[in-house]
């Protein structure tokens, strides 16, 4: 079954322009602290933000930037804490977070696991949830590059699956985000064809077990019915 890794982080960083020596004005500098604090940029994506639905491509970077492991699909995401993560290519899985269980169903194994949902360092859940990020993580403005700013996000408390989250962002949506974890492995996902607040089929974010499917309970886990 695919190891799936999702996480991000927050921190402020401060920056006084200058140019040729000159003042800038209040707007200008307003701007410019803006566009390079993480808090504001996160802000701005979640503004009036309650859910999305996007293309994604998902893949290991290796060292020579060369892509493995490919696997694409389709992702909605629900404030606070709801997602679904449908693979489709090259092999069907569907993983749903329902607010308190997380159901990982394998069609080609017939097999469903269910845990409990208690990942805060879930990087969907900074898209979605501000206090959540807040908690977790420390934020860092990265660069600012044809558009697009890169906010790197840290874990508070050290983590054996996350080192560093980084988010791309650009027209207030996440374009990208890349995982890498304690051992230097780095997994991204790209986002295309992303859809602010869409309309919701009734359901989406609910999984029940299939008749005639193995459901497997996470060890010392009871799942919330």
């Amino acid at each position: 079954m695919k190891q799936i890794i999702i996480l991000l982080v927050l921190m402020t960083q401060s920056v006084a322009a200058q140019n040729s020596g000159n003042k800038v004005s209040e707007a200008e500098q307003k701007h410019v602290d803006r566009n390079t604090n993480p808090q504001a940029i996160l802000a701005e994506l979640r503004a009036d933000l309650s859910g999305l639905q996007a293309e994604f491509t998902q893949y290991e970077l290796l060292e020579n930037n060369q892509k493995s492991d490919i696997n694409t699909g389709q992702v909605y995401m629900q404030s606070p804490a709801q997602f679904r993560w449908q693979y489709q290519q090259p092999v069907e899985q569907l993983i749903v977070a329902d607010g308190e269980n997380v159901w990982i169903y394998d069609e080609d194994l017939e097999q469903v696991t269910v845990k409990i949902q208690d990942n805060q360092l879930n990087p969907i859940y900074v898209i979605i949830n501000d206090e959540m990020s807040q908690q977790h993580y420390e934020l860092k403005h990265e660069s600012h590059n044809d558009g697009t700013d890169w906010v790197s996000l840290t874990p508070k408390q050290p983590n054996d699956e996350v080192k560093t989250v980084w988010l791309a962002v650009a027209d207030n949506l996440v374009k990208q985000i890349k995982v890498e974890n304690q051992f230097e492995q780095t997994m991204v996902f790209e986002f295309n064809d992303i859809k602010r607040n869409p309309e919701f089929t009734e359901g989406l974010f609910q999984f029940v077990p299939p008749e005639g499917v193995d459901v497997i309970r996470a060890m010392n886990q009871n799942p919330t019915e």
